[in-house]
């Protein structure tokens, strides 16, 4: 059951108008969502964490190149989450969203029967990977709506967050904001504190699907019937049973039947994605991408160039530069940190008792954006000109008055807890001991429905 919404008392504050209004807005049911499966959401994330825990002593930590590596950094759990982020985004992106037309025909030399690929980009996800870029397949990129984006990003974003707050010693509630276009997307709670979220997050990768077809497909020319073209755009008859997520880097296919799943592919992907030995193989192949996209374009190698066309805005061109990861797009930094500044300066009320803090919640920081256009901002701090009282050629503030431009940025990766009162409260390695120890198994057990 969802958690009931008790909003600490904040009758006493300026700004009560508007923390009434959260109030109205706010469902603590994560699940429920009119455009998105979000139980289908909730099962895959259950299932893939009791994988994570089952897995722990599986000798691939050691012996595979890219999870030793991320166990090494000791930041493994960090990544995870965000790899999970971009799992459950990737099989809500299919989710009731595959039509018939513009797949990607595929019948690359040495193969019986050629392929076809739903993609998310505009190239063929495995012929990219030998002989690079080819011009690029407009019609092929089959991106939801910038809505149902947001509400997908948002709510995987929530569920992930619950789940590491879940774990602190003095845990929030949490509950999304039903109106897309209101200022905040998430609000935490209890009785001491009260949390606005701004979610700045989009996936880093998105894995296709496709199928193989059962034989050449032809179509009638003005010189004769021919088999259509490589990378011909095709329209279809979609095998369910037979379909796959492909991790094109390492042709390693994920098969995800329909069979009588009316929320398909979730109940599939969840099956799946339960087998350790799945979720390691799916772990190792994203941190492969991210290793490679973590690496400014002018320093990559020829093979971590190659990588990163998997990956969603690697950074050709300026349509891809608009869909990269997390807080990747310097846009959403500049929009990130003006609504900070406005959760400050229109919600928070210097002068009463309850404390309001505004913090940005993304899967991944700017990565190698970052010393350019963040590191010299965090830990700024600001006031209202009310607040400031002049001492001869100084002026002097109250610290309750005087903010962090960032009181927090709960990324994944990288997080940054500038404010005191939300250390503690973000704490990835911390919720990874709980999930060990079995103390998040009453979350996990809600999330199977």
């Amino acid at each position: 059951m969802p958690d009931k919404i008790v909003f600490p008392d904040y009758s006493r504050l300026q700004t009560k108008a508007k923390l009434a209004d959260l109030e109205r807005l706010a469902e603590t049911d994560l699940t429920k969502n009119e455009y998105i499966c979000g139980g289908g959401m909730a099962r895959l994330l259950a299932a893939a964490f009791r994988a994570y825990a089952n897995s722990i002593s599986d000798p691939r930590w050691d012996n595979d190149e890219f999870l030793k590596r991320a166990k090494t950094s000791g930041r493994h759990f960090h990544l995870f989450l965000a790899a999970l982020f971009d799992l459950a985004c990737n099989v809500e992106y299919v989710h009731g969203r595959l039509v018939n037309s513009k797949w990607i025909y595929c019948h690359r030399e040495g193969t019986q029967s050629p392929t076809v690929y739903y993609s998310f980009l505009k190239q063929c996800p495995t012929c990219c990977l030998d002989i690079g870029l080819e011009k690029r397949l407009a019609g092929a990129q089959h991106k939801p709506s910038s809505h149902h984006i947001g509400e997908i990003t948002t709510t995987a974003m929530a569920m992930l967050l619950k789940l590491v707050m879940s774990a602190a010693a003095n845990p929030l509630s949490l509950a999304v904001i039903t109106k897309q276009s209101h200022d905040v997307d998430v609000v935490a709670f209890r009785d001491n504190l009260f949390l606005l979220l701004e979610v700045k997050a989009s996936p880093m990768v998105t894995f296709p699907v496709g199928f193989d077809l059962p034989e050449a497909f032809f179509t009638d020319a003005a010189d004769g019937r021919k088999e259509f073209r490589q990378h011909s755009l095709i329209d279809v008859q979609v095998d369910y049973e037979k379909l796959f997520l492909l991790l094109p880097h390492r042709q390693v296919r994920f098969v995800l039947p329909r069979g009588k799943d009316e929320n398909w592919p979730f109940n599939a992907a969840a099956k799946c994605f339960s087998e350790s030995t799945n979720m390691l193989e799916y772990f190792s192949a994203w941190l492969e991408l991210f290793y490679a996209y973590s690496v400014h374009k002018t320093e990559r190698n020829e093979r971590e160039k190659v990588l990163a066309y998997l990956v969603n805005g690697w950074g050709d061109e300026i349509d891809s530069n608009k869909t990269k990861p997390g807080l990747g797009r310097t846009d959403d930094i500049k929009k990130g940190t003006y609504q900070l500044l406005k959760f400050g300066a229109y919600y928070a009320d210097d002068n009463a008792a309850l404390p309001v803090r505004g913090a940005l919640a993304t899967n991944l920081d700017p990565l190698f954006l970052r010393a350019a256009y963040f590191d010299k901002l965090a830990d700024v701090r600001w006031g209202k000109k009310p607040s400031f009282i002049q001492d001869g050629n100084d002026w002097r503030i109250a610290d309750r008055n005087l903010h962090y431009l960032y009181n927090a940025v709960f990324a994944f990766n990288e997080p940054v807890i500038n404010d005191g009162l939300l250390h503690g409260i973000f704490d990835i390695a911390q919720a990874e001991k709980a999930l060990l120890a079995g103390k998040l198994d009453k979350l996990l057990a809600s999330w199977n429905g």
